[in-house]
């Protein structure tokens, strides 16, 4: 026998009316072929037949214990120690001196095939091609067009437009690309649990 312990990334979905979540998984479908789907709900016998002939994994979960649901990470308040004077002597070495990098620069195109993972801010100053998924659970910024999978956890996402093959998923809910604007930049960010989304001027 063998176990190991792996990150899934999953779609939490709860069905409230058959057609309802027939019309959302066809316009998704694409999409929601990369994840796990966790279902709650009523699963008829025409969700499950779109659920079989699409091919997504999936398992219901109405009689699941665990509950599921959306915990933003706070970062622990730190109290600040008054600063000392020291003398060029009681220095640190360079080397333990040194901070950590603040964000992840990628100066060039994503490329298909390429999958990013990062726990870091991350901006993009290239194209996320078809096939590349970029996965961060901070804010982001892409100033190429996301033609790949985005999934971003972060505060805000800025980027510059989104091609029809393109999805992007900003705190757990698909942006629709209908709701943005190609080649202006816009920043989205979320506010009551709602996309909003602003020009940057």
């Amino acid at each position: 026998m063998k176990v190991t312990q792996k990150n899934v990334r999953v779609f939490h979905i709860e069905i409230d009316d058959e057609a309802s979540f027939l019309d959302y998984f066809r316009k998704n479908s694409l999409l929601l072929k990369e994840f796990f789907l966790l279902i709650e709900g009523n699963i008829t016998k025409n969700i499950a037949f779109v659920l079989e002939q699409s091919g997504v994994c999936y398992k219901e979960i109405n009689h699941c214990a665990i509950r599921f649901g959306g915990i933003k990470k706070e970062a622990p308040l730190v109290e600040e120690e008054p600063l000392k004077k020291e003398s060029v002597s009681e220095t640190l070495p360079e080397q333990q001196t040194k901070q950590l990098p603040k964000l992840k620069l990628y100066d060039r195109p994503i490329r298909s095939g390429e999958e990013i993972v990062e726990s870091l801010p991350i901006v993009i100053f290239g194209r996320v091609n078809s096939g590349a998924k970029v996965f961060c659970e901070e804010s982001m910024s892409i100033y190429g067009i996301i033609d790949g999978l985005v999934q971003c956890d972060g505060d805000y996402i800025v980027l510059s437009g989104i091609s029809p093959r393109g999805h992007l998923i900003f705190n757990g809910e698909i942006v629709d690309r209908e709701m943005l604007k190609q080649n202006v930049l816009q920043k989205i960010v979320m506010r009551d649990n709602v996309i909003e989304i602003k020009e940057v001027v």
